[in-house]
C-alpha cells in the first residue's frame, strides 16, 4: 500500500527529498549506525520547488542565515542542528512561485495560532521526531555485539514518532490535516501491523502470575509462581516445541543460525516494511520546524512588544497592469530584535512603481530601514509571518539587495570599479517588476561623477518598473532631483530628527538638510580638540622615550 507524501507546505503534495540516497543511508544507519554528516550530505540534495528569486542576489546583505540561527529559537524540542537550518534557510530564499503556497501556509499558521494545543502537540511530535534520528546516528553498545538491543529501540522509538505524528492534530482544517491521512494509510500498511506485532512480542512475550511472601522486614521469603501464559496470539509467537523443530530443521539442511541472527533478520524485515515511511518524516520533520519557527519569531517579537501579521499579497489585475503598491504599519526590523532595546516600528507606503531614495545621517537607520524592507518582502513571499502590525506586498518576481560593502584582500577594482560591478550585477539579475534594494548608490567616487551614474541607473531602472529603494549622502543632487521632478515615479523619504536634531529612527517625507557629519563627529571624538589633544599627548609621549 502506498502512502501518501505528506506536504505540509505545497498545494500539491509530493516528496522533494532525494529518497534514494536517504533510503541508502537509513539502512547502513540501522544496521550500524551511522554519523550525522552521511544524512547532512543526503539531506543536502533536497529538491525545490520553482522560485522567482535568487538567493545569491539578496540573502547575503538580508543577513538571512544570521536571521534564521539567533531570530527563531525552537519553544520547545532539540536545539536545530547546523543542516536543519540550512533546510529553514532554503526554504526562506526560494519561496515557490505558484499562487496557491503562501494561502496555505498562512492557513496553518493561523490556525496554530487559534489553537495552542496543536502547537504543543507539534512540538511533542518533533521531539520524538529526534529520537528516532538521534538513535539511527548512534554506534552499537559494545555489550550488544549483535546489535539487537539498538534496532529494537529504533523500531520503538520509530512506532512512538508515527504515532505521535499521525494523532497530533486531529480535526485539523488546514493543511495539517495531511498528518492525519498520513498516519491512518500508515495504519492500515502491512508493514506498520508488522511493526505493532513485533514491538508487542518483544515486550509481551508472557504473562506470568506470581505470589510473594514477605517478611516482616519487608523483605521477600518466598516466590511462586502461580500460572504463566504465553502471548500465542501474537503472529510472531513460536511455542517451544514449534523452535527447537525449527532449529532442528535448520541443523539438517546444514544451516547454522543461532538465535540472534534469525532475531537480526526478522528486526530488519520488519525495518524494511517501514522505511518509506520513515523517509517521509525527514520531510515531516523539516515542515513542522519551518511553522514552528514562525510561530517562534512571533514569540520573540511579543516579548519585544511587537507585533508580527500575516500579510496580504497582492498581485496585478492583469498580465500588463503595474504591480500595487506596498502599504506596512509599524514595519520593524527583525535583526534589531537581538538589541537589548526594542526596535522602533514605522509607517511606509512605497508605490509599486516607485523610486524611493531615503537620505538622512550615518547610524540615522537607513540601512536597517532597507533592511527591514527585503526581509519582510521575502518573509512574506514564503508564507512566513512579517514583521509588522499589517502589511500589503505585491509578489514580486525578482529580488536584489545590495547594502554591505566589505573590501577583500584578492580586489582587483577599486571603490569606483566595486561600485560599477555592483550596478552591472544589478542589471544582469535584474528581471521587471523586481524589489530593488541598495544602499548609498555610487558611493565610490567623486559627487559630480556619482551624480551623474545616479542618474543613469534611476533612468535605466524605470524601463523594467521595478520598486526601488536606495539611499544616498549626495544631500544636494536628491534635493535637485526632488525639485526638478525629471525621472518618473520618484519619492523621497528622510530620517526623522528631534528638537535636539538627534537621529528618532523614524522617518518622514521629504529630503534631509544635513546629514549631521559634525554631531556624528562630536559623539565620536573626533573633533579639533580632541585630535589636538591626541597629538600633544603622542609629543609627550615620544619627547620622554629620548
Amino acid at each position: 500500500m502506498r502512502i501518501p507524501a505528506p506536504d505540509l507546505l505545497h498545494p500539491e503534495g509530493r516528496l522533494w527529498l532525494a529518497a534514494d540516497e536517504l533510503r541508502q543511508v537509513i539502512t547502513f544507519a540501522f544496521a550500524s549506525g551511522i554519523g550525522s554528516d552521511a544524512f547532512e550530505r543526503a539531506l543536502a540534495k533536497t529538491a525545490a520547488a520553482p522560485s522567482p528569486l535568487l538567493p545569491e542576489a539578496f540573502a547575503k546583505d538580508l543577513f538571512v542565515d544570521d536571521f534564521v540561527a539567533r531570530c527563531l529559537p525552537f519553544r520547545a524540542g532539540p536545539r536545530p542542528s547546523k543542516q536543519r537550518q540550512r533546510a529553514l534557510v532554503a526554504l526562506l530564499t526560494q519561496p515557490p512561485a505558484d499562487a496557491g503556497t503562501v494561502p496555505l501556509r498562512h492557513a496553518v499558521l493561523a490556525e496554530l495560532v487559534e489553537k495552542p494545543a496543536y502547537r504543543a502537540a507539534l512540538e511533542q511530535a518533533l521531539g520524538a521526531l529526534a529520537e528516532v534520528f538521534a538513535q539511527l546516528e548512534s554506534v552499537p553498545r559494545t555489550k550488544d555485539p549483535s546489535n539487537t538491543y539498538r534496532r529494537v529501540e529504533i523500531l520503538r522509538s520509530l512506532r512512538q514518532a508515527f504515532d505521535a505524528v499521525a494523532d497530533a492534530v486531529p480535526g485539523a482544517s488546514s493543511a495539517l490535516g495531511r498528518l492525519g491521512d498520513f498516519g491512518r494509510s500508515l495504519r492500515e500498511s502491512e508493514g506498520y501491523r508488522h511493526l505493532v506485532e513485533l514491538l508487542d512480542h518483544e515486550s509481551h512475550l508472557a504473562t506470568v502470575d506470581v505470589r510473594l511472601r514477605l517478611a516482616r522486614d519487608g523483605h521477600v521469603r518466598g516466590f511462586e509462581i502461580l500460572r504463566a501464559s504465553e502471548n500465542t496470539a501474537n503472529r510472531y509467537y513460536g511455542g517451544p516445541i514449534g523452535r527447537f523443530f525449527m532449529r532442528v530443521r535448520l541443523m539438517l539442511r546444514g544451516y547454522r543460525v543461532g538465535q540472534d541472527e534469525l532475531l537480526g533478520r526478522l528486526l530488519q524485515t520488519v525495518f524494511d516494511g517501514i522505511e518509506e515511511p520513515l523517509i517521509q518524516l525527514f520531510q515531516i520533520r523539516r515542515d513542522i520546524e519551518f511553522y514552528l519557527a514562525a510561530l517562534a519569531l512571533r514569540d520573540f517579537a511579543a516579548s519585544k512588544g511587537l507585533p508580527v501579521c500575516l500579510p496580504t499579497l497582492a498581485r496585478p489585475a492583469g498580465p500588463r497592469e503595474p504591480l500595487p503598491d506596498s502599504h506596512f504599519e509599524s514595519l520593524y526590523n527583525p535583526l534589531l530584535l537581538l538589541e537589548p532595546s526594542p526596535p522602533r516600528p514605522t509607517d511606509l507606503q512605497i508605490g509599486g512603481r516607485s523610486q524611493l531614495v531615503v537620505t538622512g545621517p550615518n547610524s540615522g537607520g537607513k540601512t536597517r530601514l532597507l533592511q527591514a524592507v527585503g526581509l519582510a518582502q521575502l518573509l512574506a513571499q514564503a508564507g512566513f509571518f512579517v514583521p509588522a502590525k499589517r502589511a500589503t506586498l505585491a509578489l514580486r518576481p525578482g529580488l536584489f539587495v545590495s547594502v554591505v560593502h566589505e573590501a577583500t584582500a584578492d580586489a582587483r577594482e577599486g571603490r569606483l570599479g566595486t561600485e560599477l560591478m555592483r550596478i552591472r550585477t544589478l542589471f544582469e539579475r535584474l528581471r521587471w517588476g523586481s524589489l530593488v534594494i541598495v544602499d548609498e548608490l555610487c558611493s565610490g567616487t567623486n559627487p559630480s561623477e556619482a551624480e551623474e551614474i545616479f542618474q543613469l541607473v534611476l533612468s535605466e531602472l524605470s524601463e523594467l518598473e521595478p520598486q526601488t529603494v536606495v539611499t544616498t549622502h549626495f544631500l544636494h543632487f536628491a534635493a535637485a532631483l526632488a525639485t526638478e521632478r525629471s525621472l518618473p515615479h520618484l519619492e523621497f523619504l528622510q530620517v526623522e530628527l528631534d528638537a535636539t536634531q538627534t537621529p528618532t529612527f523614524g522617518f518622514v517625507p521629504g529630503v534631509a538638510t544635513t546629514s549631521l557629519a559634525r554631531k556624528t563627529a562630536e559623539r565620536l571624538g573626533v573633533t579639533r580638540e580632541a585630535l589636538k589633544g591626541l597629538v600633544d599627548d603622542a609629543r609627550r609621549a615620544h619627547a620622554g622615550a629620548e
